[in-house]
């Protein structure tokens, strides 16, 4: 065995104890204790529901109670009736669950070394959201109107360059992310780059990140009023459409210095940035289909403002660094076209709780391994891996890594490393045409694509 492969081996080994750890099945029986979700010596054990909720159970929201029992069955050989099963959904079940999932995200699955880049994190805020039974408004409050009286969002907060979850919770569906974002900033660190959608941002927020010595870069609103000083003092209002009239498609215009806001005034860079014609159709696609009114001449510009010196980040990276944002939108994909977190049918509350909880904890598993299949490949064999591909690869090989961990009380190790030559083989990330990976913006890989014009 060469020494690239003995390491391989030793880090899935450590990944597999880590596995084993978390899953323990005194450590379970004793969080069942604790939560009383179990008070007496029962034929259906803390370890059969997690084995339901967690690593068999994707469907539990949507499936019959009937067919969760002959899942729990075929996967545990403990067999319950649908009544009895019904039974399990309770307050104490969730509270379980939700303390299952708090401690193994506080503890992470493993340590990721982080991948290098002109940042020390680069942090990723949004959320997704989906709708649910009226019958859970008082839980879940929902927008009503068109849509439903109940909904959740799950806020997410990711760590890019190690792979990690840095937060994530679930609350009302009409919750707000501006003020979420802001909770977000007090744990801030020098270095730290912050890319979020507009819907979290204050212009207040934009200078209390520079003074935590962080970088964001975001856009703005076509008709966001941005002003410069002469050299009297006054402030001149800028007219953006006149400025970005004579752009060619692609091209890139700075403003090192200008000021936005009415009544307070943040200091930033200002970058605009035509799009192409493939990009400006694309756009007008999707304006079509959400019923988004813009003015044609603003859906053809990006405007992007940020703090980051110009020689760190130049103008004409400014644009591709943004577009990392999509990657926590390809998480997002996973845990409703993989994973379908959003499937949901009328039920008691307590049930939906436990799927909630139950799929959050599969999630983070499934993300954490994920990244740690990404640093390996990229150490031992120079591959960027597709996130969506493993993901799904990894949501596959749970089964047996609930069988070695529940079952056969075997080292997971084994199934790891087959999981990881599966990855290695068929996990690649394929290039979209003109689009850089996010190796190539982060500076892993030498990109294949011209760089982008600048206007003088």
């Amino acid at each position: 065995m060469s020494i690239h492969s003995h390491t391989q081996v030793e880090e899935l080994r450590m990944l597999g104890e880590e596995f084993r750890r978390m899953f323990s099945v005194p450590h379970l029986q004793e969080l069942a204790r604790q939560t009383e979700m179990i008070r007496r010596n029962r034929k259906c054990k803390a370890q059969d529901l997690v084995s339901l909720c967690v690593f068999l159970g994707q469907t539990i929201s949507s499936e019959s109670l009937v067919r969760l029992c002959t899942r729990l069955s075929e996967a545990t050989g403990v067999s319950l009736s649908a009544e009895a099963l019904n039974k399990r959904w309770n307050e104490r079940t969730v509270k379980f669950l939700k303390q299952l999932f708090l401690y193994a995200f506080q503890q992470k699955i493993c340590s990721v070394i982080s991948l290098s880049s002109p940042f020390s994190r680069i942090r990723i805020l949004d959320s997704t959201s989906f709708q649910l039974p009226a019958s859970y408004a008082s839980a879940y409050r929902g927008s009503g109107g068109g849509g439903s009286e109940a909904g959740v969002k799950i806020q997410l907060e990711y760590e890019l360059l190690s792979g990690t979850f840095l937060e994530l919770e679930a609350n009302h569906g009409v919750s707000s992310d501006a003020k979420y974002g802001q909770t977000r900033i007090a744990t801030l660190q020098p270095g730290d780059l912050v890319l979020r959608d507009l819907g979290y941002y204050y212009i207040a927020d934009l200078e209390r990140i520079t003074e935590k010595g962080a970088y964001y870069i975001s856009r703005i609103r076509w008709n966001t009023q941005v002003y410069q000083k002469d050299e009297g003092g006054e402030w001149t209002l800028l007219h953006i459409e006149n400025l970005t009239k004579h752009l060619r498609e692609g091209e890139t215009l700075e403003l090192p210095e200008v000021y936005i806001g009415f009544e307070y005034k943040h200091q930033t860079r200002l970058i605009l940035y035509r799009l192409t014609q493939r990009e400006w159709d694309k756009r007008l696609a999707h304006h079509k289909k959400m019923k988004k009114k813009m003015p044609k001449a603003a859906s053809r510009v990006n405007l992007f403002i940020t703090n980051v010196p110009a020689d760190i980040l130049p103008a004409t990276q400014v644009y591709d660094f943004y577009s990392l944002r999509w990657q926590i939108e390809i998480l997002f994909k996973t845990w409703k076209s993989i994973f379908q977190i959003h499937v949901t049918k009328p039920m008691k509350l307590e049930r939906f709780q436990c799927h909630l909880y139950g799929q959050l904890l599969r999630l983070c598993l499934v993300a954490n391994v994920t990244y740690q299949m990404r640093r390996l490949l990229w150490e031992k064999q120079g591959k960027e891996i597709s996130e969506f591909k493993c993901a799904y690869m990894v949501q596959v090989y749970l089964n047996r890594i609930h069988a070695v961990l529940f079952c056969t009380l075997q080292h997971p190790v084994s199934v790891l490393t087959r999981l990881f030559q599966d990855v290695s083989k068929n996990g690649k990330k394929a290039r979209r045409c003109q689009k850089a990976t996010p190796f190539e913006i982060l500076g892993l890989i030498e990109t294949s694509t011209a760089g982008l014009p600048i206007a003088a």
